[in-house]
């Protein structure tokens, strides 16, 4: 075939109408499964390729969805995406993905570029819980298209939003801590305006409180970078006062502090117990293994697709959802029992 194949020839192929080898490329309408695996079978005999400029002139379909994430080098945003993908190849949808780097400004350029690519949906991990807000009406007055919000943003107006039970999350960690005999807990994170962040600590004081520790916590602010949160820790383990255990409220914040313990020639956990939020794989290759507070990242991932999908087969009446989904803590090596602190004594005589 010395051209580019058409829907027409996929449907001479698979032995369908064209109306059916078009809803099984467009999804607009179901399929049979018999009828859509021959069209399937003949679009990769063909190498047959949507043509999605051709489809947004007509005001159909493009099968694209915009993902947007604040930072695709971190381990649980790049998880997310994955996961998204793969849900997105299955479904016959094209993802293109776009990397905030934590800033509201880049974030409206890039989803205004999404949406100039005539984009189904979007999902959306936002730079700030407020950010999405301002791009609702667009800056010509156009709408976005359907948008899932995951992790920020979780009472955005108008957005169905999946996120993890924080508060839950933080009071388990902080629980294990004090079951262990740790008064002296210190709360390392990145960002001291994101709400998802506040819970976790939120959590961590209710356990506290509840023990009878009021403000036994101590909150650290270190930054966005692995670095600056290192140094800001590895401040707190130099005092004579140090905490006996970490609680880290991000992955990134878990690493800063196992290399800050490190860097002091501090044992872990021997000399201060550490434990993290999120779990990957290096945090069981490391020795010790991390204590951590597990979110549902696959969870995340398909609870969100699912939502997008909703609004793009034509439910758009329904109320929003808010989706909360429980965090597990995964008791590894890294927390252990708090030594007890050595005091002066005077000598005896």
């Amino acid at each position: 075939m010395g051209r580019a194949p058409t829907i027409r020839d996929v449907a001479l192929r698979a032995g369908v109408s064209v109306a059916t080898a078009s809803n099984v490329v467009s999804g607009v309408r179901p399929v049979g499964e018999a009828s859509r695996r021959k069209v399937l079978e003949a679009i990769e005999a063909l190498d047959y390729r949507l043509d999605r400029a051709a489809s947004a002139l007509r005001g159909r379909s493009t099968r694209l969805v915009g993902m947007v994430v604040p930072d695709i080098t971190n381990v649980f945003f790049a998880s997310l995406v994955n996961g998204v993908e793969a849900l997105a190849e299955r479904d016959g949808y094209d993802l293109l993905i776009v990397s905030t780097s934590e800033d509201a400004a880049n974030e409206r350029r890039r989803i205004e570029a999404l949406v100039a690519r005539r984009i189904d949906g979007l999902i959306v991990v936002p730079a700030a819980d407020d950010t999405m807000l301002a791009l609702r009406g667009g800056r010509d007055g156009s709408r976005l298209p359907p948008a899932v919000l995951i992790d920020r943003g979780a009472e955005a107006p108008g957005f169905d939003t999946v996120r993890a039970d924080c508060v839950a999350g933080g009071y388990a960690a902080a629980h294990h801590l004090i079951d262990l005999g740790h008064r002296d807990i210190a709360v390392l994170t990145h960002s001291k305006r994101l709400d998802n962040i506040e819970q976790r600590i939120v959590g961590c004081r209710r356990a506290l409180s509840e023990a009878g520790l009021d403000g036994r916590d101590r909150v650290i602010y270190g930054g966005h970078d692995l670095e600056s949160q290192r140094a800001a820790i590895e401040l707190e383990l130099d005092r004579a006062d140090r905490p006996t255990a970490i609680f880290a409220l991000t992955n990134v914040c878990a690493l800063a502090s196992i290399k800050a313990a490190r860097g002091l020639g501090l044992e872990i956990p021997g000399d201060v117990s550490i434990v993290g939020f999120d779990d990957f794989d290096w945090m069981s290759a490391l020795s010790p293994y991390l204590t951590t507070v597990a979110q549902p990242v696959d969870d995340f991932a398909s609870t969100a697709w699912r939502l997008l999908m909703r609004r793009l087969k034509g439910d758009v009446e329904s109320d929003v959802e808010r989706i909360e989904l429980p965090c597990t803590l995964k008791v590894r090596e890294s927390t252990g029992l708090a030594r007890p602190r050595l005091k002066a004594v005077a000598d005896v005589r």
